[in-house]
């Protein structure tokens, strides 16, 4: 039985390249299928190069490969689409003060003087909420019955563009200003109506905006002031 050289123990984790070997082992032709006896008799030990250090594998090693993700990218892949992603806010921006614009209701009709007290007192009263308003004058064509409109007929005389449906209500000017800080306005327009019911027209204009109208009726118009109030 011919002699057999025994492996050199080496390592569990180590790594061996076809640079650590000589060129006697390099010049052999193995493949995945090459019998173990053949590799035994093999004297490795001899065959590896002088003075050439087995190094162990680390983990590094063996996780050095940079992977490479097919997940698509979020960022915009070209002008074009940026371009677009612009164009597009700028028409939600333009869209959003077009809905403004609509929402903002008749104040004034045609023609329709308003009262000198009452002008007098919108050059300086100011709604306080979180964005202090000023009060803008009211005069509209109103040849009601019965004094002061219903809820559905002030908004038709504002314009509302829903007017069977609006949030509207009538509250009595004393519960609304219940820390007298507008009595200048209420009385402005009581004068100016020469003692008729004064009233005021909560108008919801959405979640954070209405309007308040203080309101009376003479010589066939309705007159007041009204301020927007900012609620966050």
């Amino acid at each position: 039985m011919p002699d057999v050289t025994p492996l050199p123990k080496l390592a569990s984790a180590c790594c061996v390249t076809a640079f650590d070997l000589t060129p006697e082992l390099r010049s052999l032709r193995m493949t995945l299928r090459t019998p173990l006896r053949r590799l035994a008799n093999l004297n490795l030990g001899s065959l590896l190069s002088r003075n050439q250090t087995i190094l162990p594998r680390t983990t590094a090693s063996r996780h050095n490969t940079r992977l490479v993700s097919n997940t698509r990218s979020l960022n915009m892949s070209n002008d074009d689409d940026y371009m677009a992603f612009l164009n597009k806010a700028n028409q939600d921006t333009g869209d959003d003060a077009a809905t403004q614009e609509k929402a903002t209701f008749k104040t004034k009709d045609q023609g329709a003087q308003v009262p000198k007290p009452i002008s007098d007192v919108c050059k300086n009263a100011v709604y306080t909420s979180d964005a202090d308003e000023p009060f803008q004058e009211v005069s509209l064509k109103w040849e009601g019955k019965n004094g002061l409109p219903s809820e559905s007929e002030f908004a038709k005389l504002i314009n509302h563009s829903s007017p069977d449906s609006a949030d509207i209500k009538i509250l009595d000017p004393l519960n609304w200003d219940s820390y007298g800080k507008y009595t200048d306005v209420i009385e402005a327009v009581r004068e100016a109506s020469q003692g008729n019911d004064v009233r005021v027209y909560q108008v919801k204009r959405d979640a954070t905006r209405t309007e308040y109208w203080v309101v009376s009726h003479a010589d066939g118009k309705l007159i007041g002031a009204k301020a927007l109030s900012v609620e966050s």
